[in-house]
């Protein structure tokens, strides 16, 4: 229990301690020091001296597993079981019955809340009904990521994270946490999509509390929900945190509004490349007006979607921008039209991660970088620590 402050004072409802190991031992002795009775539930037998404390009515051993009566009677309850897989179930029991829990072999609880105001804000504990989250990073500036996602990280034990998620983030996490890189990128897997979700899977079942960490938001083309899917058919609780998607946030960046009164009413995601291939789109609803096209994996998209727009009926003046490696300080805008850009990217020698806006909107950037223009100057006013200073 090194380093973790007991905001507590005696009572008449007892803490409940299960386990028989040093930090079952050392958390009776603390809880008996603040006035607070202990019952302890283990079938292996305590130390003679605890034993002792059992005639004075403030401790009670009890030669069993713990039960849910024990849990509901108790004003606090601490895991310190050698097993993680009891620890977990007294962790899921403790939260069900709205308990203070701290695991004693990780360090990791709730003591430093006050009760009522655990019920009053769940953002206090983001872990109260789960054992992996699945977490949008954003899509490269770690200030995108949410508090959410801070308070997730903050209390993990393993991060399983993506290529495309920035160093910094995972600094949120703590010191000790384990840190696994499982990042994929095309024709390269670091580790497949069902080994990654078996491996999730399996450190949750060891008591582990997991963030799975990913690039932009896990159910924006991020294969949130397939996770999600054999989670919760394994019976893992599980929580999912929204973060800024790269469509998104890109655009923004690259002061692109991806909808504009008078200039698009609508916006639509897709993705370049499918589980099988090329995809067969609904070309008629893509090459309308007023309308906004936000292509992930976008240097792909330039030799292969582009062409097939302007083949199904769009303008090959319709503007276009591809936004390379958004919301980073290595941020590349190009501009030009649906039919040049491809072009252009090549002989800039665009690398992925980008994402290609395709759409009347795009012109606002122009528009916008013109605003900025004070009239004693020739050059738009531009925060050259910004990313979109990084344009073309």
């Amino acid at each position: 229990m090194q380093g973790v402050t007991l905001r507590l004072t005696g009572g008449d409802r007892p803490a409940l301690v299960v386990g028989a190991t040093r930090q079952a031992i050392s958390a009776v002795a603390t809880l008996r020091e603040s006035g607070m009775p202990v019952r302890l539930c283990t079938t292996a037998r305590p130390p003679a001296s605890l034993i002792a404390h059992d005639e004075q009515g403030d401790f009670e051993w009890c030669a069993r597993a713990f039960s849910q009566e024990d849990v509901s009677a108790a004003r606090l309850v601490i895991a310190a079981d050698g097993d993680p897989a009891v620890n977990t179930v007294l962790r899921n029991s403790a939260r069900h019955a709205d308990k203070l829990f701290l695991d004693a072999t990780t360090g990791r609880g709730d003591f430093e809340l006050l009760g009522a105001a655990s019920r009053d804000n769940p953002r206090d504990d983001l872990w109260q009904h789960a054992q992996v989250c699945l977490v949008g990073a954003g899509p490269g500036d770690p200030g995108l990521l949410t508090l959410d996602g801070q308070q997730a990280l903050a209390g993990c034990d393993v991060v399983l994270y993506d290529r495309l998620v920035a160093p910094a983030v995972l600094d949120f996490a703590p010191k000790n946490a384990e840190r696994r890189f499982v990042g994929k990128q095309r024709d390269h897997h670091h580790m497949r999509q069902p080994a990654l979700n078996a491996l999730m899977i399996e450190l949750a079942e060891q008591g582990q509390r997991v963030v799975r960490l990913k690039g932009g938001d896990p159910f924006v083309f991020g294969r949130g929900g397939e996770e999600l899917i054999d989670l919760a058919r394994a019976g893992i609780a599980t929580r999912v945190i929204p973060g800024v998607t790269s469509g998104s946030g890109c655009a923004t960046y690259a002061d692109i509004p991806l909808t504009h009164r008078g200039v698009a009413a609508s916006v639509q995601f897709l993705t370049a490349h499918g589980r099988h291939g090329e995809l067969d789109h609904d070309w008629t609803s893509l090459v309308r007006g007023g309308h906004t096209l936000v292509v992930y994996m976008g240097v792909m998209a330039l030799d292969n979607l582009c062409p097939a727009l302007t083949r199904h009926g769009m303008r090959v003046d319709t503007p276009a921008a591809l936004i390379e490696r958004g919301t980073t300080p290595e941020q590349r805008v190009l501009t030009g039209t649906v039919s040049s850009l491809p072009g252009i990217a090549a002989r800039h020698t665009v690398t992925s991660p980008a994402v290609l806006i395709v759409g009347d909107v795009v012109n606002l950037r122009h528009t916008i970088a013109r605003a900025r223009t004070l009239e004693h100057t020739e050059d738009p006013v531009i925060d050259p620590g910004s990313p979109r200073a990084y344009g073309i």
